[in-house]
């Protein structure tokens, strides 16, 4: 019994110490330590923002197979650069095309070649009926005038289209979107021009039977979208195809690229329209020739049956963008324009800024570079993403963020009210690695229009220079007079007390 008396004691003992200790705890944390030793705060850099210029990105689908986008026309927009859009590919081959009857049986038949051309179909989108059943369409992405017309050349390409570089083949070639090509010969008519139209899903051509009757024909495609048609000279286009369908040139894909090295689309003008195609799968622009075979028996007509041959816009492919020179823009602006347009240069600090920045030890919860919009220009067709890069003398470097933080990167278009309003590139990572001492290297950035696809961030960290998007946009610089909305970095840190 006395055991269990002294027993309890222990424990009462230890439990009053306990409570003790936890009061003790309890004053040290109200009266000594603060709850929270940490202060939040945030501010705004100063930064130098200016425009430069972009003389040329890659625009062959030599490494990437297909472009995201190839474009056609002219699109001139008074606060930016002209652009006028044109396109060179090589041609697929034919397997055995013929242009006369084998001479077996008791049937005779007699080729006749009606009509040449090229047919480009539009990226569309069918938004239901028209009055009639018939499906109704809208064009899609078309920048500029779309009741301008664009002038439209179809040149045979005297370039020869090489995979491999000449200089060195062991290493794959590419082409620049300003690279110079020889138009051997044009060869459709120097006058044509076109209107992009979602209402052109056909088109009407007279065929001719071998006796020189004449009859209608109709031209679609299998979906019903709309297209457009380039009428070609018939009688250069049999001397170049039809009539060699058995000669050397069209027997093997090799002899035929380097005896006809394609077509070159060649928009000129300073008004039109600028559309996006396709050239991928089904959707590629083809070369065809429409004949007519007319079919005898016994010396006399048996039937007429309308035919053709496509050849397929198909194998190297590249963009090819004529650009003016910028227009004059405000002197509290900087433009950011896609494809060969122009960029923002912008730099972050110089050295002594970087030192001061270090001393404070912040611990980075965000930095930000914010550009406005400026609404006084043209917002009618402003990028929806903007991205952002390091700059290098030769190629430049994703941004950290781009691939630590890909979710959070940003840049893309923020409204106002229903109107563009600004740009958020947040590069939290980067900025934290450099306060921090783990890199020394801070070279400008360079903000671009984003390009889908080859921008995204991906394993290796080298940026591309394929653009095709032809987006614009207007910012406000660093300046002063520009206010609140002036272009700057906004860093959100946590410091000691």
């Amino acid at each position: 019994m006395t055991k269990r008396i002294a027993y309890l004691g222990v424990i009462l003992l230890l439990i009053s110490s306990i409570i003790s200790c936890e009061k003790d705890f309890q004053d040290i944390g109200t009266k000594v330590i603060g709850n929270n030793p940490f202060n939040t705060n945030k501010d705004t850099l100063d930064i130098t923002v200016d425009t430069t210029d972009v003389k040329n990105v890659r625009a062959d689908n030599i490494a990437i197979g297909n472009l995201g986008q190839y474009l056609l026309g002219v699109y001139n927009n008074p606060d930016y650069k002209k652009i006028e859009a044109s396109i060179v590919s090589q041609l697929g081959l034919l397997v055995n095309p013929k242009t006369e009857d084998s001479g077996t049986g008791t049937v005779d038949s007699i080729f006749t070649l009606d009509t040449v051309f090229v047919k480009i179909p539009y990226l569309a989108t069918n938004i239901g009926k028209e009055s009639d059943g018939k499906p109704k369409f809208r064009l899609d992405s078309v920048l500029g005038n779309a009741q301008g017309t664009t002038s439209l050349k179809v040149y045979r390409n005297g370039t020869f289209l090489n995979t491999l570089d000449p200089t060195d083949p062991s290493k794959k070639n590419s082409y620049k979107s300003n690279k110079d090509y020889i138009e051997e010969e044009i060869l459709n008519e120097d006058t044509f021009s076109f209107i992009p139209r979602a209402i052109d899903t056909m088109y009407f051509l007279n065929r001719k039977t071998s006796e020189g009757g004449i009859y209608k024909d109709t031209i679609k495609l299998s979906n019903n979208a709309p297209f457009l048609l380039v009428p070609l000279k018939t009688s250069r286009m049999k001397e170049l195809f039809w009539d060699k369908f058995n000669d050397p040139e069209f027997s093997t894909k090799v002899a035929f690229d380097d005896y006809f090295r394609g077509l070159i689309l060649k928009s000129e003008g300073n008004d039109g329209a600028l559309i996006p195609l396709d050239l991928s799968g089904t959707n590629n622009p083809t070369l065809e020739f429409h004949y007519t075979v007319t079919t005898f028996e016994g010396g006399r007509v048996k039937d007429t049956l309308p035919k053709s041959y496509a050849f397929p816009l198909s194998g190297i492919k590249n963009s090819i963008y004529k650009m003016s020179e910028q227009n004059p823009f405000p002197t509290n602006n900087i433009v950011v324009q896609g494809t060969a347009g122009t960029m923002a240069e912008v730099k972050l600090f110089d050295d002594t800024k970087l030192q001061e920045l270090r001393t404070n030890n912040w611990l980075i919860n965000d930095a930000s570079l914010i550009f406005y919009v400026n609404g006084n220009r043209d917002t009618t067709n402003v990028p929806r993403r903007l991205f952002a890069y390091k700059s290098g003398d030769v190629v430049g470097a994703q941004i950290k963020d781009a691939y630590s933080e890909s979710t959070f990167f940003g840049g893309n278009l923020e409204l106002a009210d229903g109107k563009p309003e600004k740009y958020t590139i947040r590069i939290t990572d980067y900025i934290s690695d450099l306060l921090k001492s783990e890199t020394n290297y801070n070279p400008l950035l360079k903000v671009k229009v984003y390009n889908v696809d080859t921008d995204a961030p991906v394993s290796d960290t080298i940026v591309k220079t394929y653009n095709w998007n032809p987006r614009a946009v207007s910012l406000l610089n660093h300046l002063s007079t520009n206010g609140d909305k002036k272009a700057k970095l906004v860093i959100s840190y946590t410091e000691e007390k």
